[in-house]
């Protein structure tokens, strides 16, 4: 088995996978946690590390029963990442914590930007002109998951982008006195009982869910005959990102990325820098030793917890040679020194 030593201030992990061409590869995971500033007031100071730091998940978590509620932590089993994640974990708060109606969520990460407009419960009730969404009701807090964005099941039926929403109905006579999702994209709100807007989130994804699922191949007779278990041949990576839509960099961040967060906590907006950490991983093999810096391919924003947690990843092709593994280690590159 791998033999990982672990020289920076985080938390690290390592584990076998196969490529998408079912070759051999260890691949090696660190997650920094760190302590976000006050809402309010921006700030330019690095963030302090924390002083607990959470292994990398090693299995899947949900926010209740995995086939009635939305993914929470994705197991961190990917061999690779095409770019980087940005998740968040919290609520919409009404400003200085004073109940409204309606407010909004705005995330910012570099170039990347989502937003969402937070409505209190809301249902379907007989108007003059069919049905007609009631006034929202007051609140404080909503939490930012999926079981309040667009989505849902029916006796018939489920919606594929999000099964565990609401305002999926298949009749006017089923939406009578049902909710509307709270969690709605701005440029897509719903005007009818009978529209199909996207899920607006902030969470993962979780892997059965489209458009991920897409994104997974083709597991036909001719997968199982010629290919099971590996990956399909018309398997693409992007289905390693967890992310919502508008929240995939195609390309890995840096870190040093401006971070804005608008409407996830009472006291005010969010502002900071991205850590600017950088790791630099090493396997040694028998007759081999190879080195690379590591990648940020996961960004998770954690309000109400004040943490921000950083993944970054590396992989090493390992095919036929795992039994001459020796020793991996990670650690931080220091200030001017050369990448590999």
């Amino acid at each position: 088995m791998p033999a990982l030593e672990n020289f920076t201030p985080f938390a690290a992990t390592d584990f076998l996978s196969l490529t998408k061409e079912g070759e051999e590869c260890l691949v090696l995971v660190v997650a920094g946690s760190f302590a976000l500033p006050p809402a309010g007031r921006a700030t330019h100071a690095p963030l302090a590390v924390c002083e607990k730091q959470p292994k990398p998940a090693t299995t899947d978590t949900y926010w209740g029963e995995p086939d009635k509620s939305s993914l929470r932590d994705e197991s961190q089993s990917a061999y690779t990442r095409p770019g980087t994640d940005v998740l968040l974990h919290g609520q919409a708060w009404a400003p200085r914590g004073r109940k409204v109606t309606r407010a909004q969520v705005a995330v910012r990460v570099g170039t990347l930007e989502k937003r969402a407009a937070v409505f209190g419960t809301r249902v379907w009730y007989h108007g003059l002109m069919g049905l007609s969404a009631s006034d929202a009701l007051p609140f404080e807090s909503v939490p930012l998951r999926y079981e309040y964005a667009f989505g849902g099941a029916t006796a018939s039926g489920q919606e594929a982008r999000n099964p565990v929403g609401r305002g999926f109905y298949a009749s006017a006579k089923e939406a009578l006195e049902k909710p509307l999702p709270s969690i709605e994209a701005p440029e897509a709100l719903v005007r009818g009982w009978a529209d199909r807007p996207p899920p607006c989130g902030f969470g993962p994804v979780a892997r059965h869910w489209q458009p991920r699922l897409g994104w997974a191949g083709t597991y036909d007779s001719a997968w199982v005959e010629k290919r099971a278990p590996l990956w399909p041949r018309d398997f693409d990576e992007r289905f390693f990102h967890a992310a919502p839509d508008g929240l995939r960099a195609s390309t890995h961040l840096q870190g040093g990325e401006p971070v804005v967060l608008e409407g996830v906590s009472p006291d005010g907006p969010l502002a900071f820098h991205l850590p600017t950490h950088r790791l630099l991983a090493r396997c040694t093999f028998a007759g081999r030793r190879e080195k690379r810096r590591m990648v940020l391919d996961t960004v998770l924003v954690e309000p109400d917890e004040g943490r921000l947690v950083l993944t970054w990843r590396a992989m090493f092709p390992a095919h036929r040679q795992l039994a001459t593994h020796a020793v991996s280690t990670v650690r931080r590159l220091l200030p001017g020194e050369d990448t590999p």
